[in-house]
């Protein structure tokens, strides 16, 4: 009779210890105890849309009529303002800890309320405000003075270790800000213009823009790992044609990102594809191949990866003479026909009437 009592008693303390050690570790949902959520079906807002109380109230009751859950919503902005300073002091290190954002703690719980999941969009290393305060933290030219792309924006040096401490601890902060979702962009190198005569004084040999890219990936998966929050990534979509100039190019290789990842969205517009691409006179003109052909490319890319492929579609007439409710509908059917069910809509204005049309039932 003792030893069965003892044996309770010991079988009750193991229960009791597994418990309790259990707790004082994130589990593999992560800090906040439930699953990790990912973009599924949804559209891009501005900050200045979520803002303008009653649109932002009628774009949510519009994308629930159309069957989106998804909002993916700037908020670099708002996340950067602890940072930002410490950086013009230069006083940004690995110990500096980062802190929720208030605006995006409110609005995360609001939408979580709504059904919706929450995606912040960061934009990395194309930044005005950082290359501004911090020159010396801008990409340079050869000839002198700072390179700027097309329309005039700054970027930052990815090889820079404060570069990718700055981007990581902003990505740190959406994390316990509760969002779902970091969905970074431009984690690239610049492409266009004289991005030619770009110089890197930091870049090591041996070591790619490929291998950096990865590195800040590794970064930011490392400070956020015991956070329940996804970590996207924003691509051009002829990435997912995966060229040897483009990934030389941009340091984008999508096997090598993946591990690091749990979502890539290509941006595969049909209209950003140049005349005469894959024997198209006008790409703009056919959302049913380019979603259909890029989805296809990209998922035989990850064939072996846990990522899973959330592609952006063209919600806006660029170049596109037969734009409406059905090249939405040809887009989603083409995703759909790939073998994925989950798409974003893109429209810089966030204007998604016809996008909204298309898709409700």
């Amino acid at each position: 009779m003792k030893k069965i009592v003892a044996f309770s008693y010991l079988i009750t303390f193991l229960a009791i210890f597994i418990f309790v050690t259990s707790r004082e570790k994130p589990s593999e949902a992560g800090l906040f105890g439930k699953q990790k959520r990912t973009a599924e079906k949804g559209i891009y807002l501005t900050a200045y849309t979520v803002q303008r109380g009653s649109y932002f109230s009628y774009l949510k009751e519009q994308c629930k009529k159309a069957g989106l859950n998804t909002l993916v919503i700037d908020g670099k902005a708002s996340l950067c303002r602890p940072f930002i300073g410490l950086a013009k002091q230069r006083k940004l290190t690995k110990e500096t800890k980062p802190q929720a954002d208030p605006w995006l703690t409110k609005l995360a719980e609001e939408l979580h309320k709504e059904g919706f999941i929450l995606s912040v969009r960061v934009v990395a290393f194309k930044d005005d405000q950082l290359a501004a305060l911090r020159p010396d933290l801008a990409i340079h030219l050869s000839g002198g003075g700072i390179y700027r792309d097309k329309k005039g924006g700054l970027w930052v040096d990815p090889y820079n270790d404060e570069v990718r401490l700055y981007n990581a601890l902003i990505a740190e902060s959406a994390a316990l800000s509760g969002v779902d979702e970091v969905q970074f962009d431009y984690i690239r190198f610049p492409a266009e213009g004289a991005a030619r005569f770009a110089v890197y004084p930091l870049a090591k040999p041996g070591i790619t823009k490929v291998d950096i890219i990865c590195q800040f990936l590794k970064e930011v998966r490392e400070r956020t790992n015991r956070y329940n929050v996804s970590l996207a990534l924003d691509i051009f979509g002829v990435t997912a044609w995966q060229s040897r100039y483009d990934i030389e190019i941009l340091g984008q290789d999508l096997k090598k990102m993946a591990p690091y990842l749990d979502v890539i969205s290509p941006m595969l517009y049909p209209s950003h594809f140049h005349a005469g691409y894959d024997g198209f006179a006008n790409p703009g003109s056919e959302p049913y191949y380019f979603i259909n052909a890029g989805v296809a490319k990209a998922q035989e890319i990850l064939s072996d990866e846990a990522t899973v492929l959330v592609p952006w579609i063209q919600g806006f007439n660029l170049l596109s003479p037969n734009y409406g409710p059905q090249y939405i509908r040809d887009q989603v059917r083409a995703a759909k026909d790939a073998g994925v069910d989950r798409f974003l809509i893109w429209n810089a204005r966030n204007v998604y009437d016809v996008s909204f049309t298309a898709l409700k039932h």
